[in-house]
């Protein structure tokens, strides 16, 4: 039960980071960053919706990963939405870095499927 209730915390705030960054954007940059933010986040709930509906099945290890990959994504939101304007080569370590975060999840999602597969077994 506690873990589900930390995941679904992770969720609620993953939402309401993708939600609020949806209308940000001043710079063709920063708008990239934050595209590809929100396409992040939107993956990471897909897979955080997967762990919650299967929370018996998921080892404290993959909800740590989880909970240390959203807090990360919290400092990112953070940082697009600051009121102070950034280098178009700071969005690009973004960017790139976010991007590294899709292919993690990709292992992840995999991962979460496995676990769970596994436990139906």
């Amino acid at each position: 039960m506690k873990k589900t209730m930390k995941l679904m915390m992770c969720m609620v705030m993953v939402l309401a980071l993708m939600f609020g960054l949806s209308g940000c954007g001043d710079s063709e940059k920063q708008q990239e960053a934050i595209d590809t933010f929100n396409e992040v986040s939107e993956e990471f709930d897909e897979i955080a919706d997967m762990m919650n509906e299967n929370a018996d099945a998921i080892d404290e290890q993959t909800f740590g990963k989880f909970q240390e990959m959203q807090a990360a994504l919290v400092e990112c939101k953070d940082a697009l939405e600051s009121d102070e304007d950034a280098p178009d080569e700071d969005y690009d370590v973004m960017i790139e870095t976010l991007n590294q975060v899709k292919d993690w999840l990709k292992e992840a999602r995999a991962d979460v499927e496995a676990q769970i597969s596994a436990a139906g077994e």
